[in-house]
This record gives structure tokens, C-alpha cells and sequence, in this order.
């Protein structure tokens, strides 16, 4: 009998010495993707198939994805997306937080998206009461044990990039505002790590604040010295980690599908104070990754679909296109789209820039080559303006000249100066000071282009839109110019995508 009670006092005494192996630190593993653009990826340039198939190996505890998936590629394009949402499923992604390119469909094809997203959707700082979407301001997750607070944080400047109209119904707050009202509720749960996810950058440019102001994440992280750590995005920028004042590690994966981040996070559930001991990470680069089978049922042929439509023959050129680079110089794509607008609506005149860095030698233009010249999902607004307003905005672009911020325009002309006379088209004609012509715009640069422009937001948004106002698309619009003035003749094949 005293040896039986020996043995069991001997079994808790070791016990008060030796913590049990629950009590012992954990390592969690967490993936970061953002930005992916809607890339699939392939033998030439990495995309989702090669991150998941970098998961695959990796392992992670949670896999956490900071916005701009479904829009960007022309493969999305097919599908709005949703094919990315599904791919994200069938790899294992357990958070998905918006970025401003997943409203750029409109306000219910994302609710529709992330119905379809199995994981959970992460927002704090947006409300929408017109399309109900299945978001939330945060979720606790348990991991080996361990206790994982996220936060997700979509950006709040959508009206400096998208049309009102596909906002509609839909209520935004700034980061600090939506942090200051949840992490109370955050810090009563008592998680053992906060993560935020956000889709911004680790700086903010001034004209996206309403004092002009730069942000840095560094400010937040001060501001909440809570947070463990911070997942960004947006800037398009990589970051393999650093701390922020007074503690955050911060980490940005490689945009466009290009890779991943691997954070490392020891934590020890049983300390009284901080428990995260230390957090490490890298990048993972996507090419050479193997591509992982399970989203390929999915993406796959979404993927092949892409090839055989990219490949169909838009226009037959014997010119070169070429972007912007600065000055409001002659610029043949520039004036291609202004009248590719004023065409599609039946404005008088119109404002554009070109719409990306990518450049079309002489030859077959395809629709792969198409979407390249018009990457963006925009359609195109009319406003009727005076004189007065259109010198406003002429003003403005004077102090972009030296910048790829410029536009061209077309369909009236300045032949005294800005402070002249604008004579409309080729007639020769002023246009009076109290009479008003029709402008188009593309919806990016008619609001603001992400604050690059807020005389002409304030002027358009001030000028209420014809009352049967047309749809058009300007990927579309600039196909339907191509093919009018180009066609192209007994070809069968364009240039290889």
C-alpha cells in the first residue's frame, strides 16, 4: 500500500515540475495570400494552382487571403471571378477579406461571391443594406489549442475609384474607427493571438485621405498595440516581415499570383501576459511550385476556355499602340478610346488617358490583347458640361502634364489656351459660354481615379447623369470602335495570347 501511494505521489510532483505537453508552446503556421488578380497560373507565370500547391506542402494552421482575388486576368473575366472564389474553396482558404477590385462587379455579384466562399468573410468596417452579405467583423479560431482573433479590414476609399452606382446601399467606416469599436469585443474573448487583416498598404497616399495627409500602418499599430499581427495588401508591394512601433509584425504577400507568405507564430497559451513569444516569416515564391490538383478540376478549364477566346481576332492594325507616358501629347490609343466612348454613348467630346502600361505592335489585335488595352471592369459616363466646368478639369490635368496621370481629350478644341474659346469638333464653332456639351468618362477616372482627380469628381458627381443613361462597357466599346474603323480581313487566328 505505501509503495502504491509513493507512485501516485511521485506522478504529481513531476506533474508540478514538468508542465503536461497541452501546457507547452505552440507553433502555428499562417498563409498569407493577396492580390492574386485572378491569376490561375501556368507552366510560364505562377497563379493560385501553384500557391495551393505550395499549401499543400506547407501545411498551414489558417490560410488567410487580404482581397483582390476574383478580377484582373482575362481568364476572370469568363466568370466575373467566381471560378477564383471556387478554386480558394477547393485549396483550403479559411478567410477571404475583400479588395476594392472584388466590388469592382458590383455590390451583388460580391454578395454572390461570397456566398459561394466556404470559408469565412471578414469586413469590420462595412455594412451593406441593400444586398445582405454573409460577412463578418471577426472570427475566432482554435488551432493546436490555441486561440486566433481575426480582424478583417476592407479598404474605405471605394468612392474614390468605383461608380456610386455599385455601391449601392453599401456603408463604409475608416480602419481606426471599426477597430475602435470591435476590439473590445475582441480582447473580452480572450484570444491568445490578433491578426489583422487588411487591405491596404503599409503607407496611404495623402490623396486618398480627406486632410491629404499619408498614413502609415505604423500609426494603427500604435494606435492598437493588441494586434499580433498585420496581413496587408492593395500597395502591391512584398514585404517578408518587420515589426511595426511598438510590436506588430507586418507582412505583405507578392501580388498577381507571384507567391505567398509563411508566417511562423510561437505562442504560450498558458502565460499570464503577452503570449506570443516570437513571430518569424518568408516568402514563398509560386514559380516552380507544383500545381495542386484539387482546384484544378475548377480552374482548369476555366483556364483553357481563356486560351481558345483570347486567341479570336479583334482588328487588323498597321500602327503601333502605345501608353501614356506624360503630357498631354498627341497619343493614338488615348484618342482611340475617347472615341471608342463618344461612339458607345453619342457624347460630343471625351476624357481618357490610356488604360495600361501594355503596347500592341502592327498586326492581328486579339481579345487577350484587348482586355490587356482595358483591363479594368468600367463602363463609361456621360455628363452634360459648360465651358466653365470643362476649364476646371483642363486646369487640373495642366498639373499632371509631367505624370502618367494625364488624359487626353477629343471633340472640342482650345485654339486661344485653356482660357479661350473651346470650339466644338471640327465645325469651328465656340461653344457658348452658357450652352453645355456632352462628355464621357470612364467610371475610374469620373470619380476621382483613387483621388488623382477631385475637381473632376466634384464635377461630375455634381451633374446629375442623363435619365436613360447608357450602359456601355468601355472594353467593349473600344472592341466595337476596333472592329468598325480596323476590321480585320479573311483572318482566322490572331497573334498567339
Amino acid at each position: 500500500m505505501h509503495k502504491i501511494l509513493a507512485f501516485f505521489l511521485l506522478i504529481v510532483l513531476s506533474g508540478m515540475f514538468h508542465p503536461v505537453l497541452d501546457a507547452a508552446p505552440k507553433r502555428l503556421t499562417i498563409l498569407q495570400t493577396t492580390d492574386i488578380h485572378g491569376a490561375i497560373g501556368d507552366e510560364k507565370s505562377p497563379g493560385l494552382l501553384q500557391i495551393a500547391g505550395a499549401a499543400e506542402h506547407i501545411k498551414p494552421d489558417l490560410w488567410i487571403d487580404c482581397g483582390d482575388l476574383t478580377q484582373g486576368s482575362f481568364s476572370s473575366t469568363i466568370d466575373d471571378g467566381a471560378s477564383m472564389v471556387e478554386g480558394m474553396n477547393m485549396a483550403g482558404c479559411d478567410v477571404w477579406v475583400p479588395g476594392n477590385h472584388d466590388f469592382d462587379y458590383g455590390v451583388e455579384t460580391l454578395a454572390k461571391h461570397i456566398d459561394i466562399f466556404r470559408g469565412t468573410s471578414l469586413a469590420a468596417n462595412m455594412k451593406s443594406n441593400v444586398f445582405p452579405m454573409k460577412t463578418a467583423a471577426w472570427k475566432m479560431f482554435e488551432r493546436q489549442g490555441v486561440k486566433i482573433a481575426v480582424i478583417g479590414i476592407v479598404p474605405p476609399y471605394l468612392g474614390l475609384w468605383i461608380e456610386p452606382g455599385k455601391l449601392t446601399g453599401l456603408e463604409l467606416e475608416s480602419p481606426d474607427a471599426a477597430l475602435e469599436r470591435v476590439m473590445p469585443e475582441v480582447m473580452a474573448a480572450k484570444p491568445d493571438v490578433i491578426v489583422l487583416a487588411i487591405h491596404l498598404g503599409e503607407f496611404i497616399a495623402g490623396r486618398l485621405n480627406p486632410d491629404g495627409k499619408l498614413r502609415g500602418m505604423a500609426s494603427l499599430s500604435a494606435q492598437f498595440p493588441q494586434i499580433d499581427l498585420i496581413l496587408a495588401g492593395h500597395s502591391h508591394q512584398t514585404e517578408p516581415g518587420k515589426r511595426l512601433y511598438p510590436g506588430a509584425w507586418f507582412v505583405q504577400a507578392p501580388p498577381l499570383g507571384a507567391g505567398c507568405a509563411q508566417i511562423t507564430v510561437e505562442v504560450d497559451p498558458a502565460a499570464k501576459g503577452d503570449k506570443v513569444l516570437s513571430v518569424t516569416s518568408k516568402i514563398i515564391e509560386g514559380k516552380g511550385q507544383p500545381e495542386s490538383k484539387k482546384p484544378l478540376p475548377i480552374l482548369d478549364p476555366i483556364r483553357k476556355q481563356a486560351a481558345e477566346t483570347g486567341r479570336k481576332p479583334v482588328a487588323k492594325l498597321d500602327f503601333e499602340l502605345e501608353p501614356m507616358k506624360n503630357g498631354m501629347k498627341p497619343n493614338r490609343l488615348a484618342e482611340l478610346i475617347c472615341l471608342a466612348m463618344t461612339e458607345a454613348t453619342g457624347a460630343d467630346a471625351a476624357f481618357s488617358g490610356t488604360l495600361s502600361n501594355y503596347k500592341v505592335s502592327p498586326g492581328t489585335l486579339n481579345e487577350r490583347e484587348l482586355f490587356l488595352l482595358a483591363p479594368y471592369t468600367d463602363s463609361i459616363e456621360v455628363r452634360s458640361l459648360s465651358p466653365a466646368q470643362i476649364r476646371t478639369i483642363l486646369r487640373e490635368l495642366e498639373t499632371k502634364q509631367k505624370t502618367a496621370d494625364c488624359m487626353m481629350y477629343t471633340g472640342f478644341t482650345t485654339p486661344e489656351g485653356i482660357d479661350g474659346a473651346l470650339v466644338l469638333g471640327e465645325t469651328g464653332k465656340p461653344i457658348p459660354e452658357t450652352g453645355r456639351i456632352k462628355v464621357a468618362f470612364n467610371t475610374y477616372d469620373a470619380h476621382g481615379a483613387g483621388g488623382r482627380y477631385p475637381k473632376l469628381k466634384e464635377i461630375v458627381e455634381s451633374v446629375k447623369p442623363p435619365k436613360s443613361k447608357p450602359e456601355a462597357d468601355i472594353r467593349d466599346a473600344l472592341r466595337n470602335c476596333l472592329q468598325k474603323h480596323y476590321p480585320v480581313q479573311n483572318t482566322t487566328s490572331g497573334r498567339k495570347p
